[in-house]
Parts: C-alpha cells; structure tokens; sequence
C-alpha cells in the first residue's frame, strides 16, 4: 500500500503554501529571467552551441564527428569518415569552419596524420567551455576565468569507465589531487569510479569495499582548512541502494560527525522522493546528536539511454518514469518535501538544472517558505549562459558543475557532452526550446503548458519502484 507524504506545515501547525499557489508568479518570473538574459552577450563558444541544438543536421553531425574522427585510433579511417561527413557540415559553424571541414574532408586520406589531428584539436577548442583541461599547466587559469563573485564549482573528474583496481585507485587519485589544490573546494566522485564492477549479490561486502576506499577521500576534506566539500554522484539506477548505504554508512563514522558532504537524487526514478524521505530521516537523527546537516542534490536525471537498453536488453522493467511529465512532477514532488521549515535545517538542496519554470517555482517557494538559507542552485558549465547569469543576479549565487579532464581521456569526455547535447536536442526536454524561448511564443507556451500540468498532477503518496524482486509482482 503507498505511504502518504506528511502534509506541509509550518511550526504552529498552519498550512504552508503550496506549489500550484504560485503559478503564475513562476511564470511571470521566467519571462523577467528571459528578458534579461536577451541583453547578456552571448560568447562565441555558447553561440555555437545553441546553433548544434537549433540546427537540424547539427547533432547527427557532430554524433557523427565524434563516433567517426574523434573516436577511432587509425588516423586512415578517421579520415574516411572526416571525408564522408564534410558534404554534411551544418549551417550553425561559421563560414571558415564550414570551409576548413570541406577541405579537410578532401585532404584526410592524402595526409590523415595532419588533417586528423587538426580536426581533433578544433573540436577540443569548441567544446572547450564545457569541459576543462585537468592537466595543471591549464586547470588552474581555467578555474581562475569561470570563478567570480557569486559563482562557485563543482569539479567532476571524467575519464575511461572503471574496468579494473587499476584505473579505480587512478581516478580516486586524481579526485585527491584536485582535493589538495587550494582553488578546489567542492567535487563530485561516483560510487563506481571508486571500485572495479562488484559483486551485486555481495551488496553488504560491496558498500564494506567502497567505504573504505573513500574514507580517505573524506578524511582529506574533512582535515582541509577549511574543510572542503565532497559530493557522492550516481548515475545508473542499480547503484540507487548501493550509493545510499555507503553514504550515510561513512557519514555515520564519528571522524564525520561535523563534515558537510552531499548526495544526488534522481527525480526520473520513482524511487527519488523515498529515499529523500530516507535521507531526510537518517539527517534528523545525524543533526539531533549534533553533527552536520547534509545536502542532497536534485536532479531530472541523465541516463535514460542507458536505463531504456538495459530493460530491453534483460526485459526487465523500466526504472525510471515511463514519461517526462512523470519526471517533471517528481522532481516537485522531492522538492516541496524537501523546501520545508522542518526540513531544511537537517537536509539541505541543491536545485540542479536549466528549467527556468521548476527553477523560479524552487525560488519562489523557498521564499515563502523562508528556507532560502538552505538551498543551492547548480547549473551545468557553458550551457546557457545568458539564463543562467540572469537566474544568478536574482538568487545571488551560482554552483556550476564543472566537468574536468587529462588531455590523453578527452575522448571520453566527448562522450558525456554528447550525452547532453543528446538529452538537450530530444523535443520533450526544456533545453531543446531553451536557445528561442525569448524569442518563439510557440515554444515558450509549449513549456508553459507542460510545467502546468506536471504541476497540477502532484498527489499526495510516496510511489514505490518500478522495478521490484518479485517480478511476479512488477
């Protein structure tokens, strides 16, 4: 039978204000953000990106340019396929670019070992402003651009998938590394870059395992003047459980008891607003007996690719909500449990995404609500950049979670930007209208519409998961 969510109330027992009572205030504050953001002078990097997502041949050739030319390690297919693309290239480069790919796509198979690694580098230099260089000669003038008042980062390490112990400890290394510099504060790491691929049945004896490998991760952060801030991402559903348990297992070591540390929900599970209930309850307890609040940062959810083929590939069933109006109202749903007086002070939230409607009804809703003081909004580096300065002049700070990379695994960071741009450019996601929401009264209804109804079918009970043991009862 599902649990009902507790009714929001303030600490005399009145009604706090509810959602869908500030609507049209949202609205009203979007179309103010889009105003402003129309005058911030859009950067060449930005312009070039909007024009991949507006273009109607940008994404296929730049999915395209990166599986084709990027990806493969002989030079001479990489350059058969530079050739096999450059009748393609789309509208959105500039006039040099457009030129230099047509010639470069008849130069390749002559001289593949000086057309390919030219292309490679210009690629680099596009994306440049989404994923950062980690070498040290680079990062540190990186930070120092991005960095200013009212912006903050949130450092992410990429790099190949973990396989093995080897590249385990690598990536734990390097997230130690970006620990120690004074201009880092504040990173992401994910459980399964922590350890190779574990044991599923051997779930004690696996968060046993990845406890200990982070410890002294967290030991670090927590001996740094000041402390430092450390967030526990996930990305594929089956680590949900797995990345719970390990947190609030190293949070609930004594040697924590006082750090401030975080953890992702996705709001495209089902699962999302029971375990922030969970989460909500183990901070309770953690801040009654004096230790540090926690934050936990709300996200729509970015690997739906990958939950949709491995449902298909094992028939199991899907794990995430089976429609984006779905997602969208879960992810209200965790963030009115979450935006409460109550709350707020053992749980603290992170609002991550570019949806200017959720993002102005969070805004509005922790004012009336008077938790501002708990809450973060995060935005992802490079996307939008107009939007998100004029989100930023109206809440006063910004955290941008920043990707960052070794030159030798650029490829694989290609991979996650395609995997944005690919989430971007589907039509059921806000940021596939958010380069002409200011300009198209179509799309910016169209938006409208869908944050209204995802708002209006709230309800009032905690949903269990999709995927459940007994597949006799899924």
């Amino acid at each position: 039978m599902p649990k009902n969510i507790p009714p929001a109330q303030a600490a005399d027992g009145s009604a706090l204000v509810q959602p869908t009572e500030l609507a049209d205030e949202a609205i009203e504050l979007v179309k103010s953000w889009l105003q402003q953001a129309s005058e911030i002078p859009a950067d060449a990097a930005a312009a070039r990106l909007a024009g991949v997502l507006k273009d109607p041949n940008g994404l296929d050739f730049t999915v395209g340019f990166v599986d084709g030319v990027i990806r493969p390690e002989d030079l001479k297919v990489a350059a058969a396929n530079l050739k096999m693309l450059a009748p393609k290239v789309p509208s959105f480069l500039p006039w040099y670019m457009r030129k230099a790919v047509a010639l470069g796509g008849t130069m390749a198979p002559i001289m593949p070992g000086i057309v390919v690694p030219i292309a490679r580098r210009v690629l680099r230099e596009m994306v440049g402003h989404l994923i950062i260089d980690a070498s040290d000669a680079k990062l540190g003038k990186s930070i120092s651009k991005i960095r200013r008042e009212g912006v903050d980062l949130n450092v992410n390490l990429l790099g190949e998938y973990i396989l093995g112990e080897g590249e385990a400890a690598r990536r734990i290394a390097g997230t130690e590394k970006l620990l120690a510099r004074d201009d880092v504060d504040y990173v992401s790491i994910k459980v399964s870059s922590t350890v190779a691929p574990h044991n599923h049945w051997a779930f004690d004896e696996a968060v046993e395992n990845i406890v200990e490998k982070l410890v002294p991760l967290y030991r670090q952060a927590n001996n740094a003047s000041p402390k430092k801030f450390i967030n526990l991402d996930m990305e594929e559903y089956k680590d949900l459980e797995l990345t719970i348990a390990v947190y609030t297992k190293l949070l609930s070591r004594e040697e924590f008891k006082d750090l401030r540390t975080g953890i992702v929900l996705q709001a495209y599970l089902p699962d999302a607003l029971g375990a922030m209930i969970g989460l909500q309850e183990f901070a309770a307890a953690r801040v009654a007996e004096g230790g540090a609040p926690i934050k936990v940062r709300v996200v729509k959810g970015a690997n739906l690719p990958m939950e949709t083929m491995e449902a298909d590939l094992h028939g199991w069933p899907l794990a995430t909500w089976h429609s984006k109006q779905d997602s969208d109202t879960s992810y209200k749903q965790v963030l009115e449990y979450a935006l409460r007086p109550d709350h707020i002070g053992n749980v603290q939230i992170g609002i991550a995404g570019h949806n200017l409607f959720d993002i102005a009804l969070a805004w509005l809703l922790a004012k009336a609500r008077g938790v501002t003081e708990g809450i973060e909004f995060e935005m992802l580096l490079g996307m939008a950049t107009g939007q998100a300065e004029a989100v930023r002049r109206d809440v006063g700070k910004l955290l941008l979670y920043t990707p960052v990379v070794h030159p030798a695994e650029f490829d694989v960071a290609i991979a996650y930007l395609i995997r944005r741009l690919e989430e971007g450019a589907s039509q059921e996601n806000f940021m596939s209208a958010v380069f002409e929401l200011d300009s198209s009264r179509e799309l910016f209804e169209r938006e409208k519409q869908r944050f209204l109804a995802s708002l209006h079918a709230m309800g009032d009970t905690v949903p269990g998961p999709h995927r459940v043991q007994n597949r006799q009862e899924a």
